[in-house]
């Protein structure tokens, strides 16, 4: 799904709290990690996947800068452009997160990793 909702709501969810969270991890000062969790199909429009992250068609923080103040025609037109051969803006804002990830690997200790799959525990560990 590419809807308008789905592009701010996916830029929110998948960057822009991942901003928020390492800067908060920056604040911990015995913090040893910082692991995030993105997803295997964050680069799914390639037909080779290395384990590196590939630097995204957009700055990250200039699209934020700009979905503040383009109105929800241009954003519902230009979505389909950004995401280009992406399936959905899911996965595109999965691959900017990890690269803005990254771009914290001098101040943190980082990981990315990358499930196929996530899903909710039913009885265990607990309920």
């Amino acid at each position: 799904c590419i809807s308008l909702l789905s592009c701010r709501h996916a830029l929110q969810l998948n960057v822009i709290a991942t901003q928020q969270l390492l800067s908060l991890a920056q604040q911990m000062h015995h913090l040893e990690a910082f692991v995030h969790i993105s997803t295997a199909y964050a680069n799914c429009n390639r037909k080779h996947i290395d384990e590196v992250i590939y630097p995204p068609p957009v700055e990250p923080r200039k699209l934020i800068e700009s979905l503040e103040w383009m109105d929800d025609g241009i954003v519902r037109d230009i979505t389909p452009r950004l995401i280009g051969d992406r399936p959905n803006t899911y996965t595109y804002t999965k691959a900017l997160a990890e690269y803005v990830v990254q771009q914290e690997q001098d101040k943190l200790n980082i990981a990315i990793i990358r499930p196929s799959i996530v899903g909710a525990s039913w009885q265990e560990p607990f309920p």
